[in-house]
């Protein structure tokens, strides 16, 4: 026999078996890619829920760490209080004595620069950048990067999600946004009155209630008109709330572009037709909070972000 090259119909079959094995290989990598997209995607849409029904800052902190610790080698979650930086929750390290971590923010470069700027931050673990407490606790090596997710709260730092080693930011940002936007429920829906321990939330200002009423004074109002406004300055809080929750990449993409209404238009326009039923037509002494609240939160009080085809404020003669 001939020890040349094999014959045509040889080299037939092998060409088809290479793209057999290659289509094969191909489809077991496609099946793993999508089977570890459908469960990450599973894993964030557990975490959201648990968000949603967690109440204090604590539950949210622990909730989001918990979530975290999938996207990196280390995490914690921290409460930011006049200066002091103080953890929550941490997973991803073997201790346990979670109060003894807290530390001003002048010991820490990337942390006093994550609340001032409130925009994520990559840093070294070093003892300047991520305080001495942080470096002793979690025992960093030296080559380990940190990543910081502020949680913003009215324009203003309640928290910070620390994340380090191998990170996969993309993801942490987005559960420290979902966090942010549970936590915006929480603190303007709930009543104003002094909390319980360890939900850490009584520093945040009330939006204001009376002075936006149309009626000549809070006082002229009658207890039902007041607590109606009240109802509806919550429903407006929750609504906008939600649009960052469920519609963070769409609130990124107007503000942008510099038209918020383009980029979220069915979801404001539904919004607006709820309060025009439940709260406009109800009584003549309300105003358009649901406006109020989009253009403090999303548009950041800038009007020119809502675009130039965002219909305004409702008005009492809209009850149709």
């Amino acid at each position: 026999m001939s020890s040349g090259a094999p014959p045509a119909s040889l080299r037939s079959l092998f060409s088809e078996l290479e793209q057999l094995f290659q289509t094969e290989t191909q489809e077991r990598v496609s099946t793993s890619v999508q089977a570890a997209e459908r469960a990450m995607a599973e894993h964030l849409n557990q975490s959201v829920r648990r968000l949603r029904q967690a109440g204090t800052f604590a539950e949210i902190a622990a909730v989001l760490c918990d979530a975290s610790v999938r996207f990196a080698d280390a995490c914690a979650v921290f409460q930011v209080d006049k200066g002091i930086v103080t953890c929550e929750r941490v997973r991803g390290v073997a201790r346990d004595d979670v109060a003894s971590l807290r530390f001003p923010t002048t010991e820490a470069a990337a942390f006093a620069a994550v609340i001032e700027s409130g925009e994520p931050l990559a840093a070294i673990c070093s003892a300047a950048e991520v305080s001495p407490a942080v470096i002793e606790f979690f025992g960093h090596p030296s080559n380990y990067k940190a990543f910081l997710f502020p949680l913003m709260v009215d324009r203003r730092a309640v928290g910070i999600l620390y994340a380090a080693g191998r990170v996969e930011s993309a993801a942490l940002e987005l559960l420290a946004q979902a966090a942010v936007a549970v936590l915006e429920i929480r603190l303007r829906s709930a009543p104003r009155t002094t909390p319980a321990a360890g939900s850490a939330l009584v520093h945040i200002a009330p939006p204001v209630a009376a002075q936006e009423t149309a009626a000549s004074g809070w006082d002229a109002l009658s207890p039902a008109d007041r607590n109606l406004h009240l109802r509806a300055q919550r429903f407006a809080r929750v609504q906008v709330a939600e649009m960052r929750l469920y519609h963070s990449d769409a609130v990124k993409a107007g503000r942008a572009r510099q038209d918020l209404y383009a980029a979220l238009h069915e979801v404001i326009d539904e919004a607006r037709a709820a309060f025009r039923r439940d709260f406009l037509a109800a009584s003549p002494t309300m105003v358009d909070y649901l406006h109020l609240e989009v253009l403090r939160t999303l548009a950041n009080d800038q009007p020119n972000l809502l675009g130039v085809n965002y219909p305004g404020p409702l008005t009492v003669d809209d009850k149709a």
